[in-house]
């Protein structure tokens, strides 16, 4: 077993990639999604949104790309909202626009229903449709067609994390739109990089949003001291990113002994003041996504999935785990309406932490005013002739011996920013973001008017970064350098794509790397 990891589940199980039925039954469900937005753009361009078939195509894009958890009964459960939806829009837009229907047919007549009534079917239609697009379809094309779904799953889940704080942004729907309507065509290259770069551009629009709702409703960031020590009590994990749940959560068990612990992008939580007034709300549990077989595995309460937490779960059915998803995972029980009484029972139920456990805290986040300014004092009071700024770490012994090694050989004309690994150095500036990966775009918006090159190290690839190293790529003076990514997300074709359209360069040892910046 190789040693990059210091902590990964995916590694430990000798599964690092998408199983062949997975994939396919994603490939059907990816023409579902150009067969309705067909309709729906067409529909969007005459002033109409059919709410329920926005929340369609934004949730099952969530769960039809680079999920590993994506399961049969997933599929199942998209397709049938797919056929109750699909035969109302299509009568709408014949009402509207006058004209016959892009099938022609009734929808119990169309080939991708009939061919698709059963999962068995499913896998045969989706494997063939791969093997058609492999053999018809230009690599890159295919590849960087790809590359927009990516950025569509992250533009969807951040449209509705948006939504959860009653805010809107109008053309954020439109580019997931046109972006599934570009899908499986022949189109030219220059064509798709620019429809990828202005998503990229729009992508870091709404979450910046998304980040100005959380600070008008909870506060505005500051530094936190989490705890990962443990309390004798019962208690309740929560798991994903979206802080909006956590709030609906803690205030359901507010008047309960049940105790509150937070994984992996949830941690970001504890730097909004007012989740210090949830008493119940302890800590940090588990070292994060990489580890979450062990972390779920050792927790003694109910676990909560909430809304698009992709999480290996199969090995873990044991009436303890919960989602308030779009899908239910086999195993995990779905919440719905908000009602989480069956999560207080099963934490009542379950033995919880008996003894507690004393560990050591950890301080992140930081005060966004104060913080600019100690950069702004820095650049203006040096002559600095390089900024380099080093994004969230990814739990890699590689990558932490890389950058730790990176930061010791630049020369002190050159200012570093990292946003996880701390060297102490006159000419770094170390921010613990932790799991706050729009921290660094933060800052990068602000340094970017000086007249100075910028390089930007991603050394975590997720669903954000992806369209984040797009975005600083396509701005000026810029160059961005992505460690290893895992190959659920980007595979070696991907990568290759990243770096000959996007100029978007592989880290490879520290000194090199830095000759070439």
């Amino acid at each position: 077993m190789t040693n990059d990891f210091q902590y990964d589940s995916c590694i430990s199980k000798g599964i690092c990639s998408i199983n062949p039925r997975t994939y396919a039954l994603q490939a059907v469900l990816v023409l579902y999604l150009r067969f309705i937005t067909k309709y729906a753009l067409n529909l969007y361009q005459q002033g109409i949104v059919d709410k329920n078939v926005e929340a369609l195509i934004l949730n099952t894009i969530t769960i039809a790309v680079s999920n590993p958890e994506f399961t049969e009964s997933s599929f199942t459960s998209a397709v049938t909202r797919f056929k109750e939806e699909l035969p109302s829009i299509i009568e709408k837009y014949n009402d509207i626009c006058g004209e016959e229907d892009f099938a022609k047919d009734k929808i119990g007549n169309l080939e991708l229903f009939k061919e698709t009534k059963d999962v068995i079917s499913a896998i045969r239609y989706g494997e063939s449709e791969i093997k058609k697009n492999v053999e018809a379809m230009d690599p890159e094309i295919r590849d960087l067609q790809k590359i927009m779904l990516i950025i569509a799953k992250s533009i969807s889940i951040n449209l509705m994390d948006l939504e959860s704080f009653d805010k809107k942004y109008d053309s954020g729907y439109l580019t997931v739109l046109k972006l599934l309507n570009k899908i499986g065509e022949e189109v030219e290259i220059e064509s798709l990089k620019n429809e990828i770069k202005s998503a990229a551009s729009i992508n870091n629009e709404i979450m910046h949003l998304v980040r100005l709702a959380q600070e008008e409703r909870y506060g505005k960031m500051q530094e936190a001291e989490v705890s990962f020590s443990t309390v004798p009590s019962k208690a309740v994990l929560v798991v994903g990113s979206n802080i909006r749940e956590l709030e609906t959560i803690l205030e359901a068990l507010k008047n309960t002994e049940i105790d509150v612990y937070t994984h992996d992008d949830m941690m970001i939580a504890h730097n909004f003041p007012i989740f210090n007034e949830y008493k119940n709300l302890k800590g940090q549990y588990g070292q994060g996504v990489e580890n979450c077989l062990l972390d779920f595995a050792t927790f003694p309460g109910a676990i909560i999935l909430t809304k698009h937490s992709l999480h290996n779960i199969e090995n873990l059915y044991r009436g303890l785990l919960f989602t308030t998803d779009y899908t239910c995972p086999k195993g995990v029980i779905q919440i719905k309406d908000n009602d989480f009484s069956k999560v207080i029972e099963a934490a009542e139920n379950a033995k919880g932490f008996k003894t507690g456990k004393q560990c050591e805290s950890v301080k992140i986040g930081c005060d966004y005013e104060k913080t600019h300014k100690k950069i702004k004092d820095k650049i203006e009071s040096s002559n600095y002739k390089h900024i380099i700024l080093i994004g969230l770490e990814r739990y890699s012994l590689e990558q932490k011996a890389y950058f730790e090694k990176l930061i010791k050989l630049a020369s002190d004309d050159i200012l570093i920013i990292s946003f996880s690994y701390n060297i102490e150095k006159e000419n770094v500036i170390t921010i613990n973001a932790c799991f706050d990966s729009h921290c660094m775009v933060e800052f990068y918006n602000d340094i970017k008017n000086y007249d100075i090159p910028i390089t930007a190290f991603f050394p975590k690839c997720d669903r954000d970064s992806i369209s984040q190293m797009i975005y600083f790529s396509g701005q000026e003076n810029t160059k961005v350098f992505v460690g290893k990514c895992t190959p659920i997300l980007l595979n070696p074709s991907l990568m290759t794509v990243l770096q000959e359209k996007f100029n978007i360069n592989g880290i490879t040892n520290a000194r090199k790397d830095l000759e070439k910046i």
